[in-house]
């Protein structure tokens, strides 16, 4: 039996989720004013986006749909990468609801198709973003080239193991890639009951899957051209899906396709000034050729650079000093005073400490 009183009973507002609601957003308040999207909206709008621009072929005076802004796409993409979010499909949902997004594309929403297509615009035109940045950020003093530090990094190849070919193998899938590009090509007109988009979409994949296996044998051409004399026995193999991942060995001690990252950091405010992919297990001989990009990308070698005992070798600090770098490296193991020798002198004053 109750016993609420129905005179005492409080008054709840009920919550009607299935309910439709139409009301009126400022979208300049959608966020507030110290927000990062804004920062980046306006470090953007700061840019020689030039490259972009030209390359867009709707233009007053023809026929087309509107392109959308590329300051637009650009700020999504940094917003969603300082979040944490490298999707193309991520960034288009979350242009949905969530404020930052709505912000900057301004409630008109951005589909993944466009922003996917976009990242993967011509990488001079990135990289001549990237050298902007970098710029401004030098003005404003928050990159000094005082000091950078250098190390590398593994990060896993989109290739399994039993993609890698060898070069005999690999020429047998492009004969049959390009036997069935001719065949797409030919059949093309007569596959009406299908739409247009799903033909030009089997097309554009059986293109890449023979440009892949073009690369792959190139890769293995090269390989082989390269292989040391006292390898006899070694055979070069490239993958059928990403040609230029080679195998490493990875922090758990495995192997797996992968690509050696190198990343420069100047340590005024750990700004990244410098990023490259190679295709070199080791990090033995990359300084030289990390001090050539910084010097490209900024116009000045550093002041000091540091790195580890994987970069610290002969030809390394011959290379700093050529350039005028102060080369700070880790000693090896085999380099650390140990016991004194019948002589009385100890590990470090040894010869073999200076080779």
């Amino acid at each position: 039996m109750s016993t609420t009183n129905p005179v005492t009973r409080p008054r709840l507002v009920s919550v009607d989720r299935r309910q439709m609601v139409m009301r009126a957003i400022e979208v300049e308040r959608l966020i507030e004013a110290d927000h990062p999207a804004r920062a980046i909206w306006e470090l953007v709008g700061r840019l020689d986006l030039s490259r972009y621009y030209a390359a867009i072929a709707a233009v007053e005076g023809r026929a087309g749909r509107d392109h959308t802004d590329p300051q637009v796409l650009i700020s999504l993409w940094l917003y969603a990468y300082s979040r944490g979010i490298s999707s193309g499909r991520e960034v288009a949902r979350r242009c949905e609801y969530e404020p930052a997004f709505q912000w900057l594309c301004a409630l008109a929403g951005v589909s993944h198709r466009t922003l996917s297509g976009f990242r993967s615009r011509p990488k001079a035109a990135l990289d001549d973003l990237f050298v902007q940045v970098l710029g401004m950020l030098s003005a404003e003093g928050l990159i000094t080239l005082e000091r950078v530090t250098l190390d590398g990094t593994k990060i896993k190849a989109n290739a399994g193991g039993n993609t890698f070919r060898r070069k005999e193998k690999l020429e047998a899938h492009l004969q049959m890639a390009r036997e069935q590009v001719r065949w797409m090509e030919e059949e093309a007109a007569a596959e009406e009951q299908m739409t247009r988009r799903k033909v030009a979409a089997r097309r554009r994949a059986a293109r890449q899957r023979q440009s892949r296996l073009e690369a792959a044998v190139r890769e293995v051409e090269r390989m082989q051209s390269e292989k040391k004399e006292d390898r006899d026995d070694f055979v070069a193999r490239a993958s059928a899906t990403d040609p230029e991942a080679h195998v490493m060995r990875n922090g758990e001690g495995g192997k797996v396709p992968s690509y050696n990252l190198q990343l420069m950091t100047d340590t005024t405010e750990g700004m990244l000034v410098n990023v490259d992919a190679t295709t070199e297990g080791i990090d033995h001989h990359q300084l030289a050729p990390a001090l050539e990009r910084c010097a490209e990308t900024l116009g000045r070698y550093p002041g000091q650079i540091v790195a580890d005992g994987n970069y610290t070798n002969h030809a390394s600090v011959e290379a700093a000093a050529d350039c005028g770098v102060d080369f700070y490296g880790s000693w090896q193991e085999s380099w650390k005073p140990g016991e004194r020798d019948a002589q009385g002198r100890s590990g470090a004053f040894l010869a073999s400490a200076f080779p």
